[in-house]
């Protein structure tokens, strides 16, 4: 029996998104916590103005797959492509 591997190397890191959290918005529904498929996100200590409590990042290895964006009734996180975003060409002048 033969294993399979996979045709292309595995990154090095294998974080590829960042979580952004909106703490003002959220309303400590937990439901990206919970829908969150390789469980970066935990609950915060802490309070936001409204008395709740927020999500944070817990772990490294966010994939960016939306999951919580999805989730969330009040559109307080989401997540974005990890790294530096690439920048547009600028346009140049011609003489």
């Amino acid at each position: 029996m033969s294993v399979r591997t996979p045709m292309t190397p595995s990154p090095p890191n294998s974080a590829r998104g960042e979580v952004r959290i909106r703490p003002e918005r959220c309303k400590g529904c937990e439901l990206c916590i919970a829908h969150c498929p390789v469980g970066v996100l935990g609950l915060s200590t802490d309070f936001n103005a409204a008395g709740y409590h927020y999500p944070v990042v817990a772990t490294d290895g966010c994939i960016a797959c939306q999951a919580c964006s999805a989730i969330c009734p009040d559109f307080a996180i989401f997540a974005v492509p990890a790294g530096p975003l690439p920048q547009a060409e600028k346009p140049t002048m011609v003489a």
